[in-house]
């Protein structure tokens, strides 16, 4: 009897370490597991990403990432996504899928896509930038439990453009030549090859917004729903940290570079898009206007709260918690200080964190800026 026991209790013990090891390899495989930035390499025509490609229309490709001392390979598809960086980046903003059961086994198993934030323009401050937007992402994450999972990339990336031969300037007056008439024309003499360029960037990669619903049991939301028929500590959080980065190009009615959850009766907002704040203040950036809706600023590194008039205990409750959560975004931003390539821009990032607790910690200027400021409709 007591040996019938033993093995039972033996069975069982085996049973959940089997458990144990299984959950720790789903862990291990996770790609937001880690936060260690990623290694990877992708090729693509930018060209072509901006002008071929719509949410039917993707390229194909191949992603390759550092597993260890290797590398492995993912056969994908891209597409360009975004609004004003799409137009206006040198570097437009990806959306990467990956075939179907190609990556079961994979680092990124268990996403059917994912984001790629790249630096806008070709600058020696743009990485520094997708540094401050990553901090950003990393912030909220700190703040709220409804948030967009994300994690620093190291890009490898090679612009094929298309490998065609062109026309060089100096032989403009000749017809459009064959490969043979190039090589009888003296090669690259007269005519030049549209070779491949390599670039080394950050980028973010950011999960797919049904990811983030999954998790949280919840469905997305695609119709407008005013903030004031939005959870309320939820809503006041999103707005508080939006000050506290210097955004104002967001709208959570309208979902703005914002997404909406509905979860148990409620609904839930989820931020997303950061370069236009104060707090990266990108060299583009400028105030944004929407719905026509005046602002009293006029540039990014001002800043104007844009929530709502909510009930004054529950801006408490959430102002106090920007508190309490301060010593873990200050050793967020000196974590990642390593990382930055101008130290004084890290400087100004760091300092644009810091006033905004300073106003959080002052009554007067509390009230006057956010509680004072916040909106009627």
């Amino acid at each position: 009897m007591q040996l019938n026991i033993l093995k039972v209790v033996l069975c069982i013990s085996f049973t959940f370490l089997q458990i144990g090891s299984l959950n720790a390899q789903i862990n291990k495989s996770n790609l937001f597991h880690s936060q260690s930035p990623l290694t990877l390499k992708l090729e693509y025509s930018k060209k072509q990403l901006k002008k071929e490609t719509d949410k039917k229309t993707h390229i194909l490709s191949e992603l390759m990432y550092k597993n260890g001392a290797t590398w492995d390979t993912l056969p994908i598809t891209l597409r360009a996504r975004g609004n004003f960086r799409r137009g206006n980046c040198f570097f437009p903003p990806i959306k990467m899928y990956f075939e179907k059961g190609s990556n079961k086994e994979s680092l990124f198993k268990g996403h059917k896509n994912v984001k790629l934030v790249l630096p806008c323009l070709l600058e020696d401050r743009s990485n520094d930038d997708v540094l401050k937007e990553y901090l950003a992402y990393k912030s909220y994450e700190i703040l709220s439990d409804i948030h967009f999972k994300t994690r620093l990339a190291s890009i490898e990336y090679t612009d094929t453009r298309g490998q065609k031969a062109e026309i060089h300037p100096l032989a403009a007056f000749m017809p459009q030549p064959t490969l043979e008439e190039i090589n009888d024309y003296g090669g690259e003499t007269a005519f030049a090859s549209r070779k491949a360029k390599t670039y080394i960037l950050l980028a973010i990669i950011i999960e797919d917004d049904k990811v983030v619903a999954k998790r949280h049991d919840a469905k997305i939301l695609k119709r407008v729903v005013h903030p004031l028929n939005q959870e309320e500590r939820n809503s006041i959080t999103n707005a508080m940290f939006q000050y506290m980065i210097g955004n104002t190009d967001f709208s959570t009615a309208y979902q703005h570079n914002q997404k909406l959850l509905f979860k148990e009766g409620q609904i839930l907002p989820v931020p997303y898009d950061f370069d236009m704040s104060g707090l990266v203040n990108a060299s583009y950036a400028v105030v944004s206007n929407i719905n026509n809706s005046p602002l009293n600023i006029s540039k990014v590194t001002q800043r104007q709260f844009r929530g709502f008039k909510r009930d004054m205990v529950s801006f408490e409750k959430v102002r106090q918690h920007f508190l309490q959560k301060q010593p873990e975004i200050f050793k967020l931003f000196s974590e990642y200080e390593p990382f930055f390539k101008d130290k004084a821009s890290y400087r100004k990032a760091k300092g644009f964190i810091d006033s905004f607790f300073d106003i959080l910690k002052d009554d007067v200027q509390y009230n006057k800026r956010i509680l004072q400021a916040a909106r009627l409709k």
